[in-house]
């Protein structure tokens, strides 16, 4: 007996193959996305870095990318809604997300609750009878998610063929495994197998409330202040050249990670098919998608400007005993002024999310009474 999916769903090519990246690809196979890219070059695929040449634009490959950074929203926000202290120790919501995450095998159910519950499909977790189950899912043409019993990875199983499984090309992911050499029964823990469409149990709300649990705590701890304050306070003129370095080479670590993160918030925001596919009513949210599209957009550009700047003064040809040159305090207003608005940018996201759920709630209290 052999059987095989046509299976052309790409993997997220900054991801292993976790379960958020897995799952991502065979929504968009289970809910028949196209797009209008599907004839590129990608060097990703061809045992090489990405690039950022953007080819994949339009394509499914960037589906999958919205898709995984949604889903990174609702866990825990790490490339997208998290910042980082100033001393590099956990913040308080970093703190809360390990410890409730602490334990994979808790951490994979609450996922995989989530994940269907909020895409709309219903699972089984089997243990047993792997290879009757995985024959009767893809004889339904549904793909099948495959948990190895070594290390917390995932694969996705797209056919058959006799005792033989069948993997689709995961290039470009990280780490992606050498199809040649298919992985075999004898190594799956587990599987899980979808079934038909079924309502959602979880809303878009739960999405807007998991970001504001992660921004609001940043805020209440007074994440963005206290940097500010350790690069900022003082006249920078009073301070040796060393000092000044010393505070932006922090500063340049901290802001490099804001151009991706911008990015990354505000790409599923700009898709508005995705959007409703995942049923966001996006008229109801216009202005939310609209603040988050733009504000994402601003931090990632405000970012590169920081970046930009650190360089500048960490490399600048000055004798470190001296005081910080006149002259050069200019890179430092700047420097200071871009910052805040950056934390504007955090700060408007994070209001219209407050103002989406209250509206979102109300709606909801109503049409229950109704």
């Amino acid at each position: 007996m052999k059987r095989i999916l046509e299976f052309k769903f790409p993997f997220y090519r900054f991801a292993g193959l976790d379960l958020c990246n897995c799952y991502a690809s065979i929504y968009l196979f289970l809910q028949g996305v196209i797009a209008d890219n599907t004839d590129y070059y990608c060097q990703a695929m061809t045992e090489k870095s990405c690039n950022d040449c953007w080819k994949c634009a339009d394509s499914l490959q960037e589906k999958s990318e919205r898709l995984n950074q949604m889903f990174g929203m609702i866990f825990d926000g790490r490339w997208t809604t998290q910042r980082d202290s100033w001393t590099g120790e956990k913040t308080k919501i970093q703190k809360e997300l390990t410890g409730k995450y602490s334990d994979f095998d808790v951490k994979t159910m609450q996922e995989m609750d989530f994940l269907t519950g909020f895409t709309g499909y219903n699972y089984n977790k089997i243990t047993k009878g792997l290879k009757e189950s995985v024959i009767s899912s893809i004889d339904a043409s549904n793909p099948v998610i495959a948990k190895l019993k070594i290390g917390e990875i995932f694969r996705v199983i797209i056919g058959y063929d006799g005792d033989m499984l069948v993997e689709p090309d995961y290039r470009p992911a990280d780490n992606a495994p050498d199809t040649n050499n298919p992985t075999s029964y004898d190594e799956i823990e587990y599987l899980y197998v979808f079934g038909k469409k079924i309502p959602q149990r979880y809303s878009f709300l739960d999405v807007l409330k998991a970001m504001e649990n992660v921004m609001g705590s940043d805020f209440a701890e007074g994440i963005w202040y206290d940097i500010k304050h350790n690069v900022f306070s003082g006249n920078a003129c009073d301070l040796s050249v060393l000092e000044v370095k010393k505070r932006f080479s922090r500063f340049y670590d901290l802001m490099d990670m804001m151009p991706n993160r911008g990015h990354s918030i505000r790409l599923p925001f700009g898709d508005k098919d995705l959007l409703k596919g995942l049923g966001v009513d996006v008229c109801k949210y216009r202005e939310l998608v609209d603040v988050i599209e733009n504000q994402g957009h601003l931090l990632h550009e405000r970012g590169y400007m920081l970046m930009a700047i650190s360089t500048c003064i960490i490399n600048l040809s000055q004798n470190d005993a001296d005081n910080f040159p006149w002259d050069k305090l200019g890179l430092v207003n700047a420097a200071e002024q871009i910052f805040e608005l950056l934390i504007d940018c955090d700060m408007q996201v994070l209001l219209a999310i407050k103002k989406a759920i209250r509206q979102g709630e109300s709606i909801k209290v109503y049409l229950d009474i109704c």
